[in-house]
């Protein structure tokens, strides 16, 4: 019965023998971009004008800075975009 017990443990030891033959190893590279800082341009209204007193020619001029603003947003996060996708092509060539 010992003889049984033993046989499994001979064949696998003989598996675990190295051939001599390296192994083909995959070496991954890992690289951060970063978009220069001058491309975040998202400028906001720090302040407001006051709901109450408010007329209808500074509404108008509100909603065109805001306007003006998501605008130029929307801009600098296509360009971003732009970038790491052109980083990604070249990285990957």
């Amino acid at each position: 019965m010992k003889k049984l017990l033993l046989l499994p443990v001979l064949i696998m030891l003989t598996a675990c023998q190295t051939t001599g033959v390296k192994p083909d190893l995959i070496e991954t590279k890992l690289q951060v971009i970063t978009p220069d800082s001058a491309m975040y341009n998202c400028p906001f209204n720090k302040q407001l004008p006051n709901a109450r007193t408010l007329t209808d020619i500074e509404v108008a001029k509100t909603l065109v800075e805001l306007y003006k603003n998501n605008k130029t947003c929307k801009n600098s996060i296509d360009s971003i975009k732009k970038y790491l996708d052109n980083a990604k092509r070249t990285i990957e060539n």
